[in-house]
């Protein structure tokens, strides 16, 4: 009998370490994320898988931003779960090259943005919206942001990001937003002129249909 009853405890021990997924910010890497219908094609009712985990250190009162790089079939997007004082929304971002930029902004307008003598005020309008990137555009974007900024490769959700800068790697960092906060703008630009490219789209946490923990949950 005592055998027996070992056999189902360590049954029930088991069952109980399964891990449960039900919210994004929990996410690690190899969990499935599966979206449902939404306004950008690329995202639109696809799953990704959690790639990797890194961290942004974007200075303020909520300055350590954990991104979570997504990749599907054909696309590899970011995530990020923010509040920006309108409650709690997840943050999608899709990288773009040049000529993509070139395409959506005056090449001279968004050259300015990048002036450090130019201030902190751009607005940018949009001049067209490639195909393939339709529904990850607004009309116009506002500067909210512009300072330095640093990412740390790695998840530093469970603990303090170091104190020496040097343990990072730093980056100019600017932000735009539209005015009814549906969409951003991200340009970080590294040393040596390395500058990445996002639009970003925000959408409510629910249009996130279904979370599965990897092998490893």
């Amino acid at each position: 009998m005592s055998l027996l009853k070992g056999l189902f405890r360590g049954r029930q021990d088991r069952h109980d370490t399964v891990r449960v997924l039900d919210h994004p910010r929990d996410l690690q890497p190899g969990d499935i994320v599966k979206f449902g219908f939404t306004g950008q094609e690329l995202l639109s009712n696809q799953s990704f898988r959690v790639a990797d985990i890194n961290t942004c250190d974007l200075g303020g009162e909520q300055h350590k931003k954990t991104v979570f790089t997504l990749q599907g079939t054909d696309t590899e997007l970011r995530l990020a779960v923010i509040d920006n004082g309108r409650g709690e929304r997840i943050e999608i971002g899709c990288a773009v090259f040049p000529e993509d930029v070139a395409k959506i902004f005056d090449e001279d307008a968004f050259i300015d943005l990048l002036d450090p003598e130019t201030g902190v005020h751009h607005i940018l309008d949009r001049n067209g919206e490639p195909e393939h990137l339709a529904g990850w555009t607004a009309t116009a974007y506002s500067q909210e942001a512009g300072h330095n900024a640093y990412y740390h490769a790695g998840d530093y959700r469970s603990r303090a990001l170091p104190d020496f800068e040097e343990e990072a790697n730093a980056f100019s960092y600017y932000f735009l937003i539209s005015d009814d906060r549906r969409f951003g703008l991200e340009v970080q630009v590294y040393d040596g002129g390395r500058t990445e490219v996002y639009l970003l789209v925000y959408l409510a946490v629910s249009n996130i249909e279904e979370l599965w923990p990897g092998d490893s949950g």
